[in-house]
């Protein structure tokens, strides 16, 4: 094919193109538009009723039908909302000093009716149908860990409670180490150091959580306490450095605070009524009248009564040919026969019998021998952590070693390490 040729052809598919694209343009200019369709009809939501609140806390001897009453409840809605809310809690158990809100709509139509049944619960009551409903829920707390460092002042109690801590704390940290402490004893110089929750509602304090970690270091021995839980699922228990719990046979006094001893166990001491020297083969606690009584060791009652000049008397036989006895109590609240286990309240203190105020003389026995408490209850603890937990448990105790070897000694030291939401 010739040159010429090839250009002419070249130029008839150029005019075919051109001639179909023109006619594309002028269809697409000429055909009208679909008709747009009708705008959807649009509706406002009516506007929602004003939710007004009361808050308050029950009054002293205020019943639940007084407390409706005053916020325009008529007596049939009283009846149904308590009878409805039965299954869940029983409203007529309300007690003063606890927090409650009542919401209503502008209108008057009730919305709802929030009752704080404790520092960890709350009760809900809503509308439901022609009647209520009520439901159970726990504050969403938020838990401080805090750490806390203090030099004994006198004793336990009165070093954690002039730092601004609540009895509370000092029974939690008596009660992890109890069985290895003897509280009638610390010095002057004697130390401890603390990690500790804290639960906060709303900015308030309110309760105490877990003690996770606990040295209390005397001029003898210091003694280490790690909160560790079964991952099993059993339960969290405290152990020392070796993962032997901490938890012994005997209680080194039998109380849940720290009593001033009065007398020790001698065989010459001069007795303040008869005037004159004689045996005293047990241990004095001088506690006030009606300080609750512990059992030192699970065991059976074999006398409760009244016993001459021990007064109110009760004794209890161990395992181990060992027996201790409680005396000159206020009010006995075991029977014979009965077994009691270690750390329940078996009596109160008073001053029964030959005494001259209120004090508990508290005896051990061992094979039908009196010996001193305070030197021969070092019986071993229970069973230590399975070797299958102890690479966990090591993990957890050296953490939180260096966090308590990392708390200042200063006096007085507390620092928040850390906040997380919680229940």
């Amino acid at each position: 094919m010739k040159i010429p040729d090839l250009e002419k052809i070249l130029l008839f598919l150029m005019a075919g193109a051109f001639l179909i694209t023109s006619f594309a343009v002028f269809l697409f200019l000429n055909t009208p538009l679909p008709a747009p369709p009708p705008p959807a009809e649009v509706t406002q939501s009516p506007p929602q009723p004003r939710v007004i609140r009361f808050e308050n806390t029950v009054v002293q001897k205020e019943t639940v039908q007084e407390l409706l009453s005053r916020f325009g409840f008529s007596p049939e809605s009283i009846a149904r909302l308590i009878k409805d809310t039965r299954p869940v809690y029983n409203l007529n158990r309300i007690g003063a000093g606890h927090h409650y809100e009542i919401e209503r709509y502008e209108g008057g139509a009730f919305k709802s009716l929030r009752y704080d049944i404790s520092v960890e619960q709350y009760l809900l009551v809503t509308p439901w149908g022609p009647g209520f409903q009520a439901t159970l829920h726990q504050h969403e707390f938020e838990i401080v860990v805090e750490e806390i460092f203090g030099r004994i002042d006198g004793s336990l109690y009165y070093t954690l409670v002039s730092r601004g801590e609540r009895d509370g704390l000092v029974a939690s940290l008596m009660n992890i180490l109890r069985w290895d402490v003897d509280f009638t004893s610390v010095k002057s110089e004697d130390s401890f150091k603390l990690i500790v929750e804290k639960k906060y509602l709303d900015g308030n304090f309110i309760k105490y959580g877990k003690i996770l970690a606990v040295e209390f270091r005397s001029a003898i021995k210091t003694f280490r306490g790690f909160l560790f839980e079964d991952p099993a699922g059993g339960e969290a228990r405290y152990y020392d450095e070796n993962g032997k719990s901490l938890r012994k046979a005997f209680l080194k006094v039998p109380f849940n605070f720290d009593p001033r001893i009065t007398s020790h166990f001698s065989y010459s001491r001069f007795h303040p009524l008869f005037r004159r020297r004689r045996p005293h083969l047990g241990v004095d606690y001088g506690a006030p009248a009606g300080t609750p009584v512990l059992a030192s060791a699970d065991g059976v009652v074999e006398f409760a009564g009244f016993n001459g000049g021990y007064g109110k008397w009760v004794r209890i036989r161990h395992s181990g040919g060992l027996k201790t006895s409680y005396a000159h109590l206020s009010r006995i609240d075991v029977r014979p026969g009965r077994r009691v286990f270690q750390g329940e309240r078996i009596g109160t203190v008073g001053s029964t019998g030959v005494a001259t105020g209120p004090h508990l003389d508290y005896r051990v026995e061992k094979n039908g021998r009196f010996v001193d408490p305070r030197s021969v209850l070092s019986v071993p603890s229970e069973d230590g952590l399975s070797e299958r937990h102890q690479v966990q448990f090591n993990l957890l105790r050296r953490s939180f070693e260096e966090r308590l070897a990392a708390i200042p000694e200063d006096e007085p030291y507390l620092n928040r390490v850390s906040a997380a939401g919680g229940g």
